[in-house]
């Protein structure tokens, strides 16, 4: 979840390279007004309908990523020389991979446009997003890292239920946030993020106590509690990035001041 400068090799060159060669000229026009649509619409699945390749024309485009997947262009995206933070798509420390924004299955025709190819941890690009590419209402959308500007500071956080012993969560969007980036922000968060997220949020919750008991005293005040984890917030998004797990979780507490009561509750109740 971060905005991203588009990647080397953007734009129609690829597309105009692979028209040279022997039986691609006949799909240059429609490839390229696809392209063009693409950028328009700033590949916004409600408003980029597919070209409409079918057949042979179809599977041609398909297999392209499958033939170049390995090629020093595509990798470049995938692993740049300066690795990011964290997961771009969903903020994991996971794996490297890519990911298509618009889905080749559905849109053969971008499976090579390198503005829909998205650097994204193993877990985007297999476990959760799967074929979804948007919801079931027209702002339901992923948020594209390639133009969605907006995308570059804190966008969601964890929302606490009310029973902290088993402890109930799920990803908001920010309320913050502007409605029709909430609506993007909240379709976002509540399908990527999925059960390794949150395996790695009960793996943050359970030795939350002991490690702020080593860090404020045994009978902490509420503003020291929340001062400590306003730095924990700060490392985290100095170390990960802004909208990494670890920073949606560490607003989540901060967000609640229930949590921030259970907490100190824990931290008094542990041995000396």
């Amino acid at each position: 979840m971060q905005y991203l400068p588009l990647p080397p090799g953007a734009g129609i060159g690829t597309i105009l390279r692979q028209c040279r060669k022997k039986g691609w000229s006949g799909r240059q026009a429609l490839w390229l007004a696809a392209a063009a649509n693409y950028k328009k619409f700033c590949g916004n699945p409600w408003r980029v309908q597919p070209a409409g390749f079918i057949g042979a024309d179809a599977d041609a485009l398909y297999g392209l990523y499958d033939s170049r997947r390995s090629s020093g262009p595509i990798e470049r995206i995938r692993r740049p020389a300066e690795p990011f933070q964290s997961c771009p798509m969903c903020g994991s420390l996971g794996g490297r991979s890519l990911d298509h924004a618009l889905p080749r299955g559905r849109y053969p025709e971008f499976s090579i446009l390198h503005e829909n190819l998205v650097p994204a941890c193993t877990m985007c690009n297999t476990d959760e997003k799967g074929g979804t590419y948007r919801g079931s209402r027209r702002q339901e959308r992923f948020i594209h890292p390639y133009y969605d500007r907006w995308a570059s500071r804190a966008l969601w956080r964890i929302q606490f239920g009310p029973d902290l012993d088993a402890l109930q969560f799920k990803a908001v969007a920010l309320p913050t946030l502007r409605r029709r980036h909430r609506l993007i922000v909240e379709f976002h968060v509540q399908t990527l993020l999925g059960k390794e997220w949150r395996d790695s949020v009960r793996r943050l919750w359970g030795p939350l106590p002991a490690k702020l008991r080593r860090r404020v005293s045994a009978a902490p005040t509420v503003e020291a509690m929340r001062a400590e984890l306003k730095i924990q917030l700060k490392d985290a998004v100095e170390c990960h990035g802004v909208n990494s797990w670890d920073a949606g979780f560490l607003r989540g507490v901060l967000a609640d001041p229930l949590v921030v009561a259970m907490l100190m509750q824990r931290v008094r109740a542990l041995p000396p």
